[in-house]
């Protein structure tokens, strides 16, 4: 009976911590994130995935493949951090390992195009 009751105190107290600590951090974090997430969902919208789906047809899919999976040493696309734009417009713009560098050849609203189709298709926050 003591060790139940001993049981019961412990379980108690853990979810007493737990639920003090849940509520602290979100606050934190929604601070910090919440600006960013909702400038990127506006980078999500049907008619820019559709431009950068056209565009990814024409100048990606040869290397990267039609689910983005890669293969011959490219990138997995659906893997790419939806917090980090900038390392994919610098990737597109400056070139990576065996990607060329697209720079004077795409604008920045061509690779924003393109950021918004690759980020609908997946990506990791």
């Amino acid at each position: 009976m003591k060790i139940r009751k001993l049981i019961y105190l412990i379980s108690g107290m853990l979810l007493c911590i737990l639920a003090a600590l849940t509520l602290v951090a979100p606050v934190q974090a929604e601070e910090e994130v919440a600006a960013p997430l909702n400038e990127r969902m506006a980078e999500f919208t049907p008619d820019r995935i559709q431009k950068g789906r056209t565009m990814y047809k024409q100048l990606c899919l040869r290397c990267h493949g039609p689910e983005m999976v890669g293969g011959n040493n490219a990138f997995d696309l659906r893997m790419f951090p939806l917090h980090d734009r900038d390392r994919f417009f610098n990737s597109v713009t400056n070139g990576k390992r065996a990607m060329p560098p697209w720079k004077g050849i795409l604008t920045d609203e061509d690779i924003a195009f393109l950021w918004s189709y690759v980020g609908s298709r997946g990506g990791t926050l």
